[in-house]
This record gives C-alpha cells, sequence and structure tokens, in this order.
C-alpha cells in the first residue's frame, strides 16, 4: 500500500482587547456547568457537589474560555473546590489570541491485502488508519511527537479516543482490491482537553465518513490501568487547531451517553484478552480492537458460527470509550437491543470489565445481509 501525508495550513489573525474577568462572571459559569450551585456551596469539593473527571474536563475548558488563557497544570491538579477557582479567576487578565492555523490532512490508498477481510475493507485496518490520522492531525498541531507529548507537570500522556463513529455509503465487504481511495480530514479542539477530528475516506463510487473525539490520560499507577488520570498537554504558542468556543455536538452526545443506564441484556457473553491482538504498544486495551473483540462475542450471539461473519457486513458504527483494562483482565461482551429488518440488523452492545463491572464501552452497530 502506499499512502501519501499532505498537512495544509490556512492563517488567520485575531485579536481580542484584554481584559479582566469578574468573579461574578466566573459564578455564573460555575452555576451552568454544576447544577444548583451557589456561591454558598463554594467551599466544598467538586465530588461533593457531582462533578466528575469528563465534567472537570468540560469546566477547566469553559474557564479557560473565559479567561482566554490556559489554566497552569501545576493549579489545576491541586484544585478542590470552586473557592479555589474563583479566586485565581478573579485575578486573571484575558491575552491576545495567537496566531492559528487549521490544519488539514490528506491520504491515498490503494487497497490490497493488508487492508481486507473477507474479501472486503478491513474494519480493524480502518479503525487503526483513522486514528492514526486523527493523531497525526493533533501531533502536527501540537510540534510533538506521541512519544513526547507531556501535560504542565512533565508527566507523559497516552492518546485515549473517546468516541468514534463511521458511517460508509456501502458495506465494508463491498469495498474491492486494488480500489484507490483518498482521505481528508480536518480537526479542532475545545481548550487543550479534547480534540474533534471529520474524516472522509472515497474512491471508486463509495464513501465514508468518520467523526473522532479524543482526550489524554496519564498513569496513576505504574501498575494497573484501571486508574488512568486525566491530563492535558500544553498548547503551544501559535497552535493552528482551532479552539471552538462550545462543545461539537458530537462531545455533547458522548457526555450524555455516559449518563444513560443500560437496559437489561439480552445475551452475555466472556471475553478472554488475547494480548498479541487486543493490547496496544503502550499496554492499554487497544481502541482499535473494541469493534473486534465486539464481533467475535457477536458470532457466539446470532448462533451462526463462523457464517455470520460471511453472511453480515458492518455499514455503521458508533463506539463510546468509558474505560480500559490491563492484559489479564477479562471482558463481559453484553446485548442490550437489537432491531431487524429484511436487510439489516441493528445491534446495541457493551463490554465491561468481568473484575469490578466497571463499563467500558458502549457500541451501536448496523450491519447489513449479504444481498440486502
Amino acid at each position: 500500500m502506499t499512502r501519501t501525508d499532505l498537512v495544509v495550513l490556512t492563517v488567520v489573525r485575531l485579536h481580542t482587547p484584554p481584559f479582566v474577568v469578574a468573579m461574578s462572571t466566573i459564578a455564573t459559569l460555575l452555576a451552568k456547568e454544576i447544577p444548583g450551585f451557589t456561591v454558598d456551596q463554594a467551599g466544598l469539593a467538586f465530588w461533593q457537589l457531582g462533578v466528575d473527571s469528563f465534567g472537570m474536563i468540560e469546566l477547566r475548558v469553559t474557564i479557560e474560555h473565559a479567561l482566554g488563557a490556559a489554566i497552569p497544570d501545576a493549579f489545576w491538579t491541586r484544585l478542590e473546590t470552586p473557592a479555589q477557582l474563583l479566586d485565581y479567576a478573579g485575578e486573571r487578565p484575558r491575552k491576545a489570541l495567537e496566531m492559528r492555523a487549521e490544519p488539514s490532512l490528506r491520504r491515498h490508498y490503494s487497497i490490497n491485502m493488508p487492508q481486507m477481510a473477507l474479501g472486503g475493507l478491513s474494519e480493524s485496518w480502518l479503525f487503526k488508519e483513522l486514528g492514526d490520522a486523527h493523531w497525526a492531525m493533533i501531533t502536527s498541531g501540537l510540534d510533538a511527537p506521541s512519544s513526547a507529548l507531556l501535560d504542565g507537570n512533565g508527566d507523559r500522556l497516552y492518546a485515549t479516543f473517546t468516541r468514534l463513529r463511521i458511517q460508509a455509503t456501502a458495506p465494508l465487504a463491498s469495498f474491492e482490491e486494488n480500489a484507490e481511495l483518498a482521505l481528508e480530514g480536518r480537526i479542532c479542539r475545545f481548550g487543550a482537553g479534547m480534540f474533534f477530528s471529520e474524516i472522509a475516506l472515497a474512491g471508486a463510487g463509495k464513501g465514508l465518513s468518520a467523526s473522532i473525539m479524543s482526550s489524554f490520560t496519564k498513569r496513576g499507577s505504574l501498575t494497573s490501568n484501571s486508574g488512568l488520570l486525566k491530563g492535558q498537554p500544553t498548547i503551544p504558542a501559535g497552535c493552528p487547531i482551532p479552539d471552538v468556543a462550545t462543545r461539537p455536538e458530537f462531545g455533547q452526545g458522548y457526555r450524555e451517553r455516559r449518563g444513560v443506564a443500560l437496559p437489561a441484556a439480552l445475551f452475555e457473553a466472556p471475553y478472554e484478552i488475547v494480548p498479541y491482538h487486543d493490547i496496544n504498544g503502550v499496554g492499554l486495551l487497544y481502541f482499535a480492537a473494541y469493534p473486534i473483540i465486539s464481533d467475535i462475542c457477536e458470532l457466539k450471539y446470532m448462533g451462526r458460527a463462523n457464517d455470520w461473519a460471511l453472511q453480515a457486513s458492518t455499514v455503521a458504527r458508533d463506539v463510546f470509550y468509558f474505560a480500559n483494562c490491563d492484559a489479564h483482565d477479562r471482558l463481559v461482551y453484553r446485548v442490550h437491543a437489537r432491531h431487524d429488518t429484511p436487510s439489516v440488523v441493528d445491534i446495541e452492545s457493551s463490554l465491561s470489565r468481568a473484575s469490578d463491572g466497571a463499563l467500558m464501552a458502549y457500541l451501536v452497530t448496523r450491519k447489513v445481509q449479504a444481498g440486502g
């Protein structure tokens, strides 16, 4: 397979006059992010106010946009109460926005055997390639290789996909050998902690779109992947990745899914992790392995042995990632909903850690049956 990468930068200069953000403004933002919050509760810890780690990321972004400047990690990692934030925010001047440019990634492929599975496009390869394209745009914008991404405290940050959705115009099995495909992608960020990309892959009369959301984590323990901590990189001056003022709708959908209680399981099966395939180079369960793990378990659910893999092909998949695990962990696959038409099967499923029941992912999959 040949592949060509091209990053195009379009530069736009923006100016904003400096001003001081009043404490009342920050209090209003806190009330918006924390339902029922009043200044009388400012001395309570964020966890007492119901703010989880994901909520803290969003709160940080909101405050940073109001301040017009990044909050140092040295302060944020010690932050415990809204009172501390109010004291900090009341003294911070708004800085002029830096020059920005928008990275645009382009790649070209010839689909050959390494990119194929069961006569069509390999979903395993596809997820890996989409993830690589997403991270290529991030590392290009941050001007650092992935292995050198650090937070303000100097701690190593790891790539953490939180949501990846693909939608194709035809089943993946219909993408044929030697087809020429072109990829184009664009990226933006919501503060320094969330990155969103839109990627299109097209050729031979077929197309596929992908929406990707990612954040960063760092290790809270050297012996377990269950205690990963949220983190974010230091954004370099003049970072070309656009910083959007409001969380994209794709990110809002992820936040809403986090709060949804799972329906009762229609089917349940254990899964033994295959370390040579499922674990990535930094010892985490690979984000690209989740769809394949789901497919392997789905074979048991459908009860058609391996014939099901020949009879149905993915045309859309939406994966919400919530947690990780260690190589020695066991997983539990559950089916929570299924909807059939003569040609299409929609399945909603989940993956959880067997050790503590922690939800690791929720998947919404659409497959087209042969002849559909």
